[in-house]
């Protein structure tokens, strides 16, 4: 009986060898049957692990995309992209040049460098990061200069971009003005750099007879007209003229007008007795009839009741009445009057009481 089972146990190890036997892991395919992992390295039991690029995430990896597009994502190495590692990432960088530099062109944020993006590029004077044009630097990323056609704010008065000194904006990007020595064109007729009225240049005009300045050296007089009779003639060369009419005294108060009343004045309180002349607001001469009563800032206003001289050099005697109460000639003085061509000086008194007063008129 224990012979035969020691038979039967024998059988049955030496067929489970042979089966085995026939099964065994070849060593190119990998495991048995099922083992075509062999080739592609994935079979339970199979060969070496898959390299990178296979699309597979494997330890040490950072990514693994299945390609070797350096542009995307996930490098043919197995690393992420990002900004500094040489390969541009599309649609995410502009630029990467594999470097940490900021002013080569490609920023540390892989940005290509720009005029305006604050960081100073070869090429560029400077940049600020904005765009105005009236600071210290241009929208060009250059420093703001007289001639730039730009005006830099608190520095400059102008600038038109040229070098021209005779338009309205000169060299040194100031406002062009008379007296500056420059003859500005189409404004100027001439610029000395002076603003002397007595040379050939008066406010940067020629200097001409009629201008109302004297010409040192070349005129006697200039009276701002062309007439004569008035003391300087046409040629600018002073007339024969009464004595009277170059030496006088000025009334040009607008209260002795007899337009005016209001104020009570007195001529007895004149300067002295003596040549003057009605000028400005109180008028040119006097008036040749009676003014009323309180005009010309008095009580009693004074006119004159005789003819005015007729040709110029002629001095009269005449009388001027003062009209009031009891009359229009209630009081008088007597006073002359010389012509002086374009206007009459008269010797005047002081008035004999108070309150009378010589009234001017247009």
């Amino acid at each position: 009986m224990k012979i035969k089972s020691y038979a039967g146990m024998c059988l049955a190890f030496t067929l489970f060898a042979a089966c085995s036997f026939v099964n065994a892991p070849d060593p190119v395919k990998g495991a048995g049957e099922g083992g075509e992992g062999g080739e592609g390295g994935t079979g339970a039991g199979g060969g070496v692990p898959s390299p990178c690029g296979n699309g597979v995430y494997q330890t040490g990896e950072e990514c693994d995309d299945g390609n070797d597009v350096e542009t995307d994502g996930c490098l043919s190495t197995c690393k992420k992209a990002k900004c500094g590692d040489g390969f541009v990432w599309e649609g995410v960088e502009g630029c990467d040049d594999g470097n940490m530099v900021n002013d080569d062109g490609c920023t540390n944020t892989c940005k290509l460098s720009t005029c305006g993006d604050n960081t100073i590029q070869e090429g560029e004077d400077c940049d600020d990061g904005n765009q105005d044009d009236t600071d210290v630097c241009t929208s060009a990323c250059k420093t703001a200069t007289c001639g730039d056609g730009f005006v830099h704010a608190g520095i400059e008065a102008c600038d038109d971009g040229n070098t021209d000194d005779t338009d309205g904006c000169l060299q040194g990007c100031n406002v062009a003005t008379c007296g500056d020595g420059f003859v500005q064109v189409g404004v100027e007729e001439c610029d000395d750099m002076n603003l002397s009225n007595t040379d050939a240049c008066v406010a940067c005009k020629n200097a001409v007879c009629g201008d109302g300045h004297v010409r040192a050296g070349v005129e006697e007089c200039d009276d701002g007209n062309l007439l004569g009779g008035d003391g300087c003639g046409p040629g600018c060369t002073l007339d024969n003229l009464l004595p009277q009419c170059m030496s006088y005294g000025v009334l040009d108060e607008a209260d002795r007008n007899v337009n005016y009343s209001g104020s009570v004045v007195c001529d007895s309180n004149l300067i002295g007795e003596g040549w003057y002349r009605f000028m400005g607001a109180a008028g040119t001469q006097m008036p040749t009839f009676p003014p009323p009563h309180y005009a010309c800032g008095t009580d009693a206003p004074g006119w004159v009741q005789d003819p005015y001289p007729a040709a110029q050099g002629q001095v009269v005697n005449a009388t001027v009445c003062f009209n009031w109460i009891n009359g229009t000639c209630e009081w008088s003085s007597a006073i002359q009057i010389a012509h002086c061509g374009s206007y009459y000086v008269f010797y005047l008194p002081l008035t004999p009481v108070c309150s009378l007063r010589y009234c001017g008129t247009n």
